[in-house]
């Protein structure tokens, strides 16, 4: 039988949001998404351009679009990173990431 102490305790761990390690951009292209979506995604757009500016990046003005979805394409400027020659597209709906591609 699980005590009520148990029961606060789990219920407690159950409701706190885990803790992500700092950013680190990786080494691979194809592992871009995997890592940054979770930094970014249903956060502000603002905020995800400002992670993306302090790892070496700079993003232009969104893209015009016919649908609620804007794209941000967000280039290296540091030129000898090994990702020097990415750009990370941000997916915008309603003013927050809705999703991260690498190219």
């Amino acid at each position: 039988m699980i005590s009520p102490r148990a029961i606060l305790l789990l219920a407690l761990l159950a409701c706190t949001d885990p803790k992500l390690g700092a950013f680190t951009m990786p080494r691979d292209l194809e592992n871009v998404r995997t890592r940054l979506l979770p930094f970014v995604e249903g956060h502000d757009v603002a905020e995800a351009r400002a992670l993306l500016r302090d790892h070496g990046f700079q993003c232009d003005a969104p893209m015009p679009s016919a649908t609620d979805a804007h794209a941000h394409l967000c280039s290296a400027k540091v030129a000898d990173a090994g990702w020097s020659r990415w750009t990370i597209v941000l997916i915008e709906r309603r003013g927050r990431v809705a999703d991260v591609q690498a190219r």
